[in-house]
């Protein structure tokens, strides 16, 4: 008797990955042996201080540019593969567009362009998504920056994209735009679509991302969930009362932290040692507050204290969360292929 021939073997594969992704030029190292995984479904948040390599990382995966050392993964397969980036929609800087046209046309220019037939109700479906269905008839010389933006995130989203890379998507929008564009990359990340974002807006970035990496001047140094960066620096504030300032003061100085008068501030620490220890000194605070630092805190940490770049996550630690439901390698390659 025969027994029934085992599913085959699908490994989940990430949406981007780089192993050692270095490119100078000349003397200048823009990116210094970047290790990272973003996994499938996620809305990843990539970060940097200005000249730290960001968009010289995202022109490499488009294959605008060719790294000097290391290599990258689109969708599972290995770069260079026009395949690949086929299947990727992407924004980046400012986008550029033909003046004399419409917003709409533009589009159906973009569809045409990369092989696919000017769908109009897939060119509707874009402008409904980014807003910009009354001024789709305009000439886009008469479009303002933040519309410009639009439709360069509308042009990225022709043909639903396994994958979306933006570089400062944000750039130009005004505060209800920028709220609609983080409801707008959720929605997508909902469906199925993964996000690579490059954003200076710290809070957006908190408020959107599952995953974030920190990069300073080329080098990855730290990666992980958003909620979770920054949760070692923990500070826990303190308030005294007298005649107990002193003795709190004597069993507080055991960690690094400040004092302002009555109220003290310990670094690195966590709520309950802290009263532990004014508890064995007889000491009763008024009020104990633990503080988390905003992810702006971290990222202004991070830059301060990494000027050199020191990576701190390698290519496993990175990769965590690559078996949650997304593309399988079988499936990518699938994708690729209907090219």
């Amino acid at each position: 008797m025969t027994g029934r021939r085992p599913a085959p073997y699908r490994r989940v594969v990430d949406a981007i990955r780089c192993e050692g992704l270095t490119k100078r030029f000349g003397a200048a190292i823009a990116v210094d042996d970047l290790t990272l995984a973003v996994a499938p479904g996620q809305v990843y948040g990539f970060l940097g201080p200005n000249g730290a390599g960001k968009t010289t990382t995202i022109r490499m995966l488009l294959g605008l540019i060719a790294p000097g050392a290391g290599r990258a993964w689109l969708l599972g397969r290995p770069l260079p593969d026009p395949r690949a980036v086929a299947r990727v929609g992407s924004m980046i800087e400012e986008p550029a567009f033909y003046p004399w046209l419409s917003g709409r046309a533009n589009l159906e220019v973009q569809a045409a362009t990369a092989g696919r037939r000017p769908d109009r109700a897939e060119v509707a479906r874009v402008l409904s998504l980014t807003g910009l269905e009354e001024v789709a008839g305009r000439k886009v010389r008469a479009y303002s920056q933040g519309m410009r933006q639009r439709l360069g995130l509308a042009a990225a989203l022709l043909g639903k994209p396994p994958l979306l890379i933006a570089d400062e998507p944000t750039n130009g929008l005004d505060p209800a735009g920028i709220r609609e564009l983080r409801d707008l990359l959720g929605g997508l990340a909902a469906d199925g679509t993964t996000v690579f974002l490059s954003s200076h807006l710290l809070a957006e970035v908190e408020q959107v991302c599952d995953r974030v990496a920190v990069i300073s001047r080329g080098r990855l140094v730290e990666e992980g969930p958003t909620g979770q960066l920054g949760v070692t620096r923990r500070r826990v504030r303190v308030r005294v009362e007298q005649p107990d300032v002193e003795a709190a003061a004597v069993q507080l100085g055991r960690w690094p932290g400040r004092r302002d008068g009555q109220v003290f501030v310990v670094d690195h620490g966590r709520g309950r040692d802290v009263n532990a220890a004014l508890a064995a000194a007889g000491v009763i605070a008024e009020s104990v507050t633990v503080e988390q630092p905003s992810l702006e805190d971290r990222f202004l940490e991070l830059v301060t204290e990494n000027p050199a770049g020191a990576r701190t996550a390698g290519p496993d630690a990175a990769g965590a969360g690559a078996a949650a439901a997304g593309l399988t390698e079988e499936d990518s390659h699938g994708l690729a292929a209907d090219r």
